[in-house]
């Protein structure tokens, strides 16, 4: 079974069950189709901003940071969950950067929350871009 826990605020009207249907293909492309847990979280550009400047030292809201579990610049060895549970980590979408992009983009905004989210994850799993 697939776990992608979403939490987003009300005020962030997104589609849950496309957001979770998009991310779950995604994860089966790469052949993760059962025992992965990873989580979503919506937040507004004043947490985000936050966010930004704890973890990346950079000033303003950023469209997405991702948290992964597993840091691959940790050398200890890593140890699988006595459950058999792959949990990937944790990815956060700034909702009003998402709206700003969607508009440049021309895209609904359910649509570049599903991109934000997929990019997200995509560093979950250790691709990274420079």
């Amino acid at each position: 079974m697939i776990t992608i826990n979403i939490l987003a605020d009300a005020k962030f009207p997104l589609d849950r069950a496309a957001l979770r249907n998009h991310l779950t293909s995604v994860l089966a492309k790469y052949r993760l189709t059962d025992g992965v847990e990873m989580a979503v979280s919506v937040v507004g550009k004043r947490k985000m901003t936050e966010l930004h400047m704890l973890y990346m030292h950079l000033p303003g809201p950023t469209d997405v940071l991702s948290f992964p579990l597993n840091d691959p610049a940790d050398d200890r060895p890593f140890m699988a969950s006595p459950d058999g549970i792959l949990r990937l980590g944790d990815v956060v979408v700034c909702y009003p950067v998402a709206v700003e992009e969607a508009l440049e983009k021309q895209v609904k905004v359910d649509q570049q929350v599903q991109f934000l989210a997929e990019h997200g994850l995509m560093h979950l799993l250790g691709y990274h871009h420079e």
